[in-house]
């Protein structure tokens, strides 16, 4: 079996996990009412499918991410993006699988994250699903910078991996995680989609065992705008070729120290959101709107605009009562519309200036 070398012994590894599992506790304190904590967890899965794909696709933009997760509380990821759209197809597969216990995490749940990852693909090399037959390596900016074990061990490989995923270790499961995605990209057992699948994998671990952080904590910009050091920490860890004895310790700190900026960015992003949904009900709510128009506004406030069709959606309500209910906020100077038709849509008036108006009314 599968037996990694790390040094469990380690300081940033025990400060990292013990401030990682302190922010849990809080994250899992805080009140958010469902439907806009579903919105969170939307952005959040939009942005890790943009943001894994982009640490090896540079032909995504930032500007384009930015357009899709704005837009991911109501639409899809656009069929232009294949590789993004598998992506975000796997990660549904990771949310199914974490939530049902009885699936073993073994060899077939990995050959399926690459099933996914890969269809479609117009790649005749690629073979979703399957182990290479061939050598491969890593490549940094063109230059190769790690050479994999030799294609005839993968299947062994993967099996003596999968039955060390499926035992009982006394190691925590974030440091599980963590050895799993780099053991992952060690072996290299694909053609392409190694290091998309390895993220993958570490994010069902993570969410499997209790540290989903509501589905909401995404590594994936983390690895996008630090590309450099995320390889770096690899390399440490993994050296210029696989050696069966080679050392996880530098990689473990680095996953861990993601893992907590991640979260601890999450928790402050939780707790100002919690403090701007209790500011608007707080202060609309007095001047007349209902709950189905604070709604409105809190989505025209987190996505930048409202149309009738998403408050719709939003709300629940006929077409008629949302005409009406945008109108009436048009009116009471919340909401300034744009646009003819169905084009149209309601921009947001911050609402230190709605709070002033009515006041003066």
């Amino acid at each position: 079996m599968f037996m990694p070398v790390f040094d469990a012994n380690r300081f940033e590894l025990s400060y990292n996990i013990e401030d990682i599992e302190r922010i849990l506790f809080r994250i899992e304190k805080i009140v958010i009412l469902p439907k806009y904590e579903q919105w969170l967890r939307r952005e959040t899965f939009v942005r890790t499918a943009y943001s894994s794909t982009m640490v090896e696709n540079a032909a995504i933009t930032s500007d384009e991410m930015e357009q899709a997760v704005k837009q991911a509380p109501l639409t899809n990821i656009t069929e232009k993006r294949l590789d993004v759209l598998n992506y975000a197809k796997a990660l549904e597969f990771v949310d199914f699988v974490s939530d049902t216990p009885d699936i073993v995490i073994d060899e077939g749940v990995i050959r399926q994250l690459h099933w996914l990852l890969m269809k479609e693909i117009h790649d005749t090399q690629v073979m979703p699903g399957q182990y290479r037959t061939g050598p491969n390596w890593i490549e940094d900016k063109g230059i190769k910078v790690y050479d994999p074990p030799f294609h005839v061990h993968v299947p062994s490989m993967m099996k003596d991996f999968a039955d060390w995923l499926k035992s009982d270790q006394p190691i925590k499961p974030i440091i599980k995680a963590g050895i799993a995605h780099g053991h992952l990209v060690a072996i290299h057992p694909f053609v392409d989609g190694n290091g998309r699948t390895a993220r993958l994998l570490a994010i069902l671990l993570l969410r499997r065992f209790g540290y989903g952080f509501r589905k909401l904590l995404s590594l994936d910009p983390f690895y996008q705008f630090n590309r450099d050091g995320y390889i770096s920490a690899l390399r440490k860890s993994l050296g210029k070729q696989y050696t069966e004895n080679y050392n996880l310790t530098e990689w473990l700190v680095y996953f861990t120290s993601s893992v907590l900026l991640q979260a601890d960015r999450l928790e402050q992003q939780l707790t100002d959101w919690r403090i701007v949904i209790d500011k608007a009900h707080r202060d609309w709510k007095p001047l007349g709107l209902t709950d189905r128009q604070i709604d409105g506004m809190m989505y025209a406030l987190r996505v930048g605009h409202v149309t009738r069709k998403d408050y719709i959606e939003i709300t629940g309500v006929s077409p008629l009562t949302a005409t009406r209910d945008l109108a009436d906020l048009a009116t009471k100077g919340f909401l300034e519309p744009k646009g003819l038709g169905r084009n149209r849509i309601y921009r947001m008036i911050p609402p230190q200036d709605t709070t002033s108006k009515e006041k003066t009314v």
